[in-house]
């Protein structure tokens, strides 16, 4: 009787927890490296794979996150309830259980790192190779990555450092301004701008002086400054700006102050690796190059334009009512700008940087296709995630 009672509460307790399911790790050949039962998983990240599982605690179905290596071995028992970002970034990944007022920092060895009581803290990222941001209250600081704290935490402002500053002010501060990694004020506290801003490959940065925005150099000198537009951003070594308080007229000026691409766009991104825009013109949305001619016409919705990373350029097309994404009409390119016959599939998902892109057939299956538009892995599963690290999650 003692032991129906206890299958009952099991019973009862397990409503609302979803059950485990069986997870295939697949190798970009099509083979299964391992698989696993797993109520959920998320891409390797420095060699680990967060995995949370459904099990009984004190007779009471739970779900807990632990973490599997690319053999499919759990190397960190799942005893937490999670994590932050993608996991394990540079040896380190923030994890917290259920009833834990803050953050726990681990190793790869689930090794627990002391470190102060932080209210939250930041991602773990692989191009911030020193430090960690973490927060108390309203304000952030950094520690290192063996916990100890470099930088207190007084400040607002960026969570990370770009080329090797952050930007930042304090509540006694007469602006931003920005800090080096051993948290040193290299460029004063002065700026009167919205929020944060980072410094570029061209070592330049926005900045706010007198109502406007300027550019300004690694020392705080302004550089470059302008009564034409709004700068928002430097690429392909221009400044891209808008000209009008409605965000919209936008273009691309020269470091003399003069016109390269004229102002005349609704949106206008960042050139890509290409020497590619997206722009918009009358509600419509193209492609135009570093001269302003039109590479691919104006007659998109929206368009996604990072091929490097996903592995095409997508064109959504108009639509009188709305829908989802993935049932609106839309066209495919190569990365060279190349149609691709997409019959039999329905949707394409991005690569994310990853080796082969996930497809959906009509049929709802799910497969890989080769950056070439090749079928790499036939569609036949209901789930299949990115690859990374040279595996992909798959389920049947």
């Amino acid at each position: 009787m003692k032991h129906l009672f206890t299958l009952l509460l099991i019973i009862i307790s397990s409503v609302g927890i979803a059950k485990n399911k069986t997870w295939l790790s697949l190798k970009p050949d099509g083979s299964i490296a391992f698989k696993i039962e797993a109520k959920s998983v998320d891409q390797f990240s420095d060699g680990y794979a967060a995995v949370k599982i459904s099990l009984v605690e004190n007779n009471t179905w739970v779900t807990r996150l632990g973490f599997v290596d690319k053999t499919g071995q759990m190397v960190i028992p799942a005893i937490y309830d999670k994590t932050k970002g993608d996991g394990f970034v540079n040896g380190r990944a923030w994890v917290k259980k259920k009833d834990d007022k803050y953050w726990t920092l681990i190793d790869k060895k689930g090794n627990v790192i002391k470190t102060g009581d932080y209210d939250n803290v930041g991602y773990i990222l692989s191009g911030n190779n020193n430090l960690l941001c973490v927060q108390q209250g309203d304000y952030k600081g950094f520690i290192d990555y063996d916990g100890k704290e470099i930088i207190p935490c007084k400040y607002i402002g960026s969570s990370s450092f770009s080329q090797g500053l952050a930007c930042v002010a304090t509540e006694e501060s007469d602006g931003y301004g920005f800090i080096n990694e051993k948290g040193e004020v290299v460029i004063p506290l002065k700026f009167k701008q919205a929020g944060v801003t980072t410094f570029t490959e061209y070592d330049l940065a926005r900045a706010g002086v007198g109502g406007t925005t300027v550019l300004i150099d690694k020392t705080g000198k302004i550089v470059f400054k302008t009564g034409q537009g709004n700068i928002q951003s430097i690429s392909n070594g221009w400044i891209r700006v808008f000209t009008s308080s409605r965000r919209d007229d936008w273009g691309y000026l020269d470091f003399n102050d003069q016109w390269k691409i004229k102002p005349i766009y609704d949106k206008l991104s960042d050139f890509n690796e290409q020497g590619w825009a997206e722009a918009t013109l009358k509600g419509y949305t193209g492609i135009i190059d570093t001269t302003g001619k039109t590479i691919l016409d104006f007659k998109y919705a929206t368009l996604y334009l990072n091929p490097k990373e996903d592995g095409y350029i997508m064109g959504v097309l108009p639509v009188e009512k709305p829908s989802s994404l993935l049932n609106t009409p839309k066209d495919y390119f190569t990365p060279d700008l190349k149609p691709v016959d997409t019959t039999g599939i329905k949707y394409i998902y991005p690569a994310k940087g990853g080796e082969l892109m996930p497809y959906l057939d009509h049929n709802e299956k799910k497969g890989y296709l080769s950056r070439d538009f090749k079928v790499a892995i036939p569609a036949k599963y209901s789930r299949a995630e990115i690859f990374s690290e040279g595996l992909a999650w798959v389920s049947e």
